[in-house]
């Protein structure tokens, strides 16, 4: 429970972390610099920094200006803490001393740079409508990393040659999404981190991932397009800032890669039945 208890926490703390770095990538600023209230500039003291507990302290408002923290912070917080915490318990299911190896750990210390990548992949594009390079090259190699881990353990070549072909097909297939619709239907960034996709969860998952991440953002254009039309209908008028969504709107479509990658690599999906297929 101890341990569990601390990979959570930790998940906390990275969390805190790569806020910073999102909020300060491509900025100009270092991340070494004192966090500030981007309204009033007040340097912020220690005890407004702690991860989700400082949010709900200052209930989401600057303690100086009175001016909304953004909603972001806790729950990017939130979401490293239950990753870490799940993590943990995958890789550690008999708790630390009774399932303690090496790889066992080494698992959970590349899964943790895989997953901490992802996070950050998911709200930049969230906020800025790209992928930085940077995180898509992390999130390749330490899924490489993965994998080839997992052979070395396993001691059979065959699963490094199923996620470096999975990595080929799904970024194949991107590829040409994007090259054929001249970049409108899908993103290059969206290429690059489909390769990492493949090579993290192999062809059976990878291609669950990919029907899961579709379906999910069809869902979200579809309700989101509703939930407007019935809010102008009942209004006459988005809120300020809110901008109308259409068929033909550029959504960012790494969040939705990235949830059904999580839950093809939570649930273990094959939706498709490829293992069958190649298990023969």
């Amino acid at each position: 429970m101890i341990f569990s208890v601390f990979a959570c926490v930790l998940g906390f703390i990275l969390g805190s972390f790569i806020n910073v770095v999102i909020l300060r990538f491509n900025s100009g600023k270092t991340i070494t610099g004192r966090s500030q209230c981007f309204s009033c500039g007040k340097k912020l003291h220690w005890y407004e920094l702690i991860p989700v507990i400082s949010f709900v302290w200052l209930r989401g408002r600057c303690s100086q200006c009175k001016s909304e923290i953004s909603i972001q912070y806790p729950l990017v917080e939130l979401s490293l803490g239950m990753i870490f915490l799940i993590l943990y318990a995958k890789f550690f299911p008999s708790g630390i001393f009774g399932s303690f190896l090496m790889y066992n750990l080494a698992f959970f210390i590349l899964s943790a740079i895989l997953w901490l990548s992802l996070v950050i992949i998911f709200v930049y594009d969230m906020r800025h409508k790209i992928i930085p390079d940077l995180f898509s090259v992390l999130f390749f190699l330490s899924a490489l990393s993965i994998s080839s881990l997992a052979t070395y353990v396993d001691g059979n070549y065959r699963l490094i040659l199923n996620h470096g072909i999975a990595a080929l097909v799904l970024g194949t297939f991107f590829f040409l999404l994007w090259f054929f619709s001249n970049g409108k239907a899908m993103g290059f960034g969206d290429v690059k981190l489909s390769l990492g996709i493949g090579m993290y969860l192999g062809i059976a998952s990878g291609l669950s991932a990919i029907a899961y991440a579709f379906w999910i953002g069809a869902l979200y254009a579809i309700g989101k397009i509703g939930y407007q039309k019935i809010k102008i209908m009942g209004t006459n008028q988005l809120s300020s800032g809110e901008i109308a969504l259409t068929m033909k709107s550029e959504v960012p479509f790494a969040p939705f890669l990235i949830i059904g990658t999580w839950l093809a690599f939570l649930l273990g999906s094959d939706i498709f039945h490829v293992s069958f297929f190649l298990n023969g």
